[in-house]
């Protein structure tokens, strides 16, 4: 049954193309186990991929679609060519119009970009953050030996080998004659990223333009910190210091959970994603309790509405891609503007079709441009630092 079903979709979508909602019911039928055999063949005779190199039965159905990406699959144009509507776009890293169709090109004819977009070199968001210690100095952590760094009470900060600030404990006599009851800020700037561990072991990932505050000891019977931006937290569970996250007018509680927190000042909705544990959000005078696989937006006026998350679309950066469902341009390109430090201009108005897919931020800005513009619902012009978006 499922695999009919299969080939009833991929024979739609060949023809007057699929739905969004069809487009995900596509990805989950292909890594069915049962359609393991089926799946192999459709995407061996597309791409002549090998077919040990995919997993059809792996539960992350995204790996498949990766798998083509590394192929290095050129992006078939034409209207006509077997299977353009799913796997050629797979091979482009899921970019689609959320508006009837699936991953289908407005023109049968082969798209040409307005300007040679991948030849630019504006390089993706690295590794990148600035402490500020409890005395006020200043690290910059991409530049800083690995090792110690830094010492404070009975607290030490090292850099680790492979780009993290961790905060561990030291025995020594000099350790409680220093000052550890201050806080540190680690702030990332646009285009840059950092993995924090906390004293308590509490482990932060920090997206770009984002900043955390903590106290470089947890006492006074809480761990509290203050967030902007956006982070992901793995919360070392400890039943006698509550956990508290405060970003702007809101404040999520947790005891030790997996959660997504975004917090941008210029977002008009602030979103907190829960992965394990439980986290209860307060924004002014309302609260609401968060289960696994479950979202709360939050707005300036302190309302709270709770519904289904989708868990890969709300840790997408931190496993290094763009992943949107249904979203505006503008949403888009404001995460874009962060990753790669551009400042972005509106040009002849504002398209108001929304997009859905995924692609990798680990491109170049004109290769994650290119795959955007080959939808021709939106057109892209770089000058210098700035990306000017065009209808």
């Amino acid at each position: 049954m499922n695999e009919t079903r299969l080939q009833y979709l991929l024979e739609l979508s060949l023809s007057k193309g699929v739905s969004v909602d069809e487009m995900e019911e596509i990805a989950d039928l292909i890594a069915l186990p049962e359609n393991e055999i089926l799946a192999k063949e459709l995407l061996f005779n597309a791409y002549k991929l090998p077919k040990q190199e995919i997993d059809i039965s792996s539960e992350k159905r995204d790996a498949i679609l990766e798998a083509i990406y590394r192929s290095g699959s050129p992006i078939v144009k034409s209207a006509n060519s077997s299977l353009i509507k799913w796997f050629s776009a797979a091979a482009a890293i899921l970019i689609t119009l959320s508006i009837g169709f699936f991953f289908y090109y407005h023109k049968s004819t082969p798209y040409t970009p307005s300007v040679k977009l991948a030849r630019n070199v504006i390089v993706p968001g690295r590794n990148k953050a600035v402490l500020t210690l409890a005395d006020g100095s200043r690290i910059m952590l991409n530049e800083a030996n690995n090792g110690n760094i830094a010492s404070q009470g009975s607290v030490e900060i090292k850099k680790t080998a492979d780009g993290r600030l961790e905060y561990s404990g030291r025995s020594s006599a000099l350790a409680q004659a220093q000052n550890e009851h201050g806080y540190n800020i680690v702030e990332t700037p646009r285009g840059g990223k950092y993995q924090v561990i906390l004293s308590d072991g509490t482990v932060v990932w920090l997206n770009a333009a984002s900043s955390l505050k903590y106290p470089v000891k947890f006492e006074n019977g809480e761990r509290r910190v203050e967030l902007s931006g956006e982070a992901y937290f793995e919360v070392a569970h400890n039943k006698k210091l509550p956990f508290r996250v405060v970003a702007n007018k809101q404040t999520v509680g947790v005891l030790g959970t997996h959660f997504n927190m975004q917090a941008y000042k210029d977002e008009t909705i602030w979103k907190t994603t829960l992965l394990e544990g439980s986290v209860r959000i307060t924004c002014l005078k309302n609260t609401s309790l968060l289960n696994p696989g479950e979202q709360a937006v939050t707005t300036e006026k302190g309302s709270i509405s709770v519904s289904q998350a989708d868990i890969e679309e709300a840790i997408a950066w931190k496993n290094g891609y763009f992943r949107f469902r249904s979203e505006e341009i503008e949403s888009i390109m404001r995460k874009v503007s962060r990753w790669y430090d551009v400042e972005v201009q509106f040009k002849g108005g504002i398209s108001d079709e929304k997009f859905s897919g995924m692609i990798s931020s680990n491109k170049n800005i004109g290769q994650v441009l290119e795959i955007l513009e080959a939808t021709n619902a939106v057109h892209f012009k770089i000058e210098g630092r700035r990306v000017i978006v065009m209808r």
